[in-house]
């Protein structure tokens, strides 16, 4: 009876160490595009377009987790904010900077979800040339019913370049990006396989 109890306890705390994310940079899932450019513009070195839409916003500057940004993409599917990435400007070694970010999404997030390497398969050895990206998925719970991705990816590192790394957020829910085959994504609770299909 007791060791159930202790299991219980254990998964309790380990699920709660690796909380999904609510939003990037304070900006929370379901903002409107007002909101995150109100956010975003009090950040130092920040520049957004003159044109920028209500759907995807593009813009430049800043710095994000102390490293210079070159480009950031913020996304509000029906005026909703659903995702951001940002691309970095790269000082210093690449697959080092990769390397601390993806440290940092573990201490923060715990393990990631799946590694891939350019040639799709798993593990954690970085080859030069390739591209190498760390998933963490979150999905919907109790205490959030969205499902949420954060991807660290550094592409094209090697002697000819020195990479991009790109580090993306994206609510799932919203984007509707949980697609399989270009389809949306079962809503939580609906069956991924459905019966008749069987």
């Amino acid at each position: 009876m007791k060791l159930p109890l202790y299991l219980l306890l254990a998964w309790s705390a380990v699920a709660s160490a690796a909380e999904q994310p609510n939003g990037f940079l304070g900006i929370l899932w379901g903002a409107s595009p007002e909101e995150a450019k109100r956010i975003l513009q009090k950040r130092p070195g920040i520049v957004f377009p003159e044109n920028a839409d209500d759907y995807r916003i593009e813009f430049t500057g800043g710095t994000f987790a102390g490293q210079p940004a070159a480009k950031w993409v913020i996304e509000f599917p029906e005026r909703k904010f659903a995702s951001a990435s940002v691309t970095l400007k790269i000082d210093g070694d690449p697959s080092s900077i990769y390397k601390e970010f993806r440290n940092q999404l573990v201490a923060k997030y715990g393990s990631s979800t799946s590694e891939k390497n350019a040639s799709g398969s798993s593990g954690s050895k970085r080859t030069p040339g390739a591209t190498h990206m760390a998933v963490w998925k979150f999905r919907p719970s109790m205490k959030n019913n969205a499902s949420v991705l954060i991807s660290a990816e550094l592409s094209g590192a090697g002697e000819d370049s020195p990479g991009i790394i790109t580090i993306k957020y994206m609510n799932e829910t919203l984007t509707g990006a949980a697609v399989a085959g270009g389809k949306p994504a079962a809503k939580p609770g609906q069956p991924v396989v459905k019966k008749d299909d069987l």
